[in-house]
């Protein structure tokens, strides 16, 4: 995706990025698995969603900062970071049944239609199967701090449900 599709959202925002602040990052197994080969160890915990296993991705010891942040660097994984972090500031939350695009923001009064583009490349490049068998652990609202403010978000669409339907059918498989 082209950095100019952002709107110059991230350059204007004065919030920490995920990387640094962050509802910790729901990993697959098959994520979990990806960033194993590249040789790191001990950066995830197990966990079960609404049933389902996988992972949560550790920040380090007395911070909020991810395991793979570098201040200097940046992610230090990038190219293998999980599907929650590629999504950022982008997520999909099951809300009234429906899953839904939602954006965390700080700009809660903007025009959003510019970022249709964006939600539609994510459909296309990166809700994989391995994603939507594992949906309700990425999309479950209970991992957000209701209280915490730096979590609002601001509802978007719902994901397009013919794409998310043809896939979806691989789950129930």
């Amino acid at each position: 995706m082209k950095a100019d599709l952002w709107g110059g959202l991230c350059d204007k925002c004065k919030h920490t990025s995920c990387c640094n602040d962050y509802v910790t990052p729901f990993l697959t197994p098959n994520e979990f698995e990806k960033i194993k080969k590249t040789g790191h160890e001990n950066f995830a915990d197990d966990v079960v969603i609404n049933d389902i296993k996988g992972y949560a991705l550790r920040k380090k010891s007395k911070s909020e900062e991810c395991v793979f942040w570098d201040k200097e660097k940046g992610c230090t994984i990038y190219q293998e970071r999980p599907f929650d972090c590629r999504l950022f500031p982008f997520d999909i939350y099951k809300i009234d049944g429906e899953y839904t695009w939602i954006v965390y923001s700080c700009n809660k009064d903007s025009d959003w239609s510019w970022s249709e583009e964006i939600l539609k490349s994510l459909e296309a490049e990166i809700i994989t199967d391995d994603v939507i068998k594992h949906i309700d652990a990425f999309s479950d609202l209970g991992r957000l701090d209701a209280s915490d403010k730096s979590y609002e978000f601001i509802k978007l669409r719902k994901v397009n449900h013919e794409l998310f339907k043809t896939k979806i059918r691989i789950k129930d498989s």
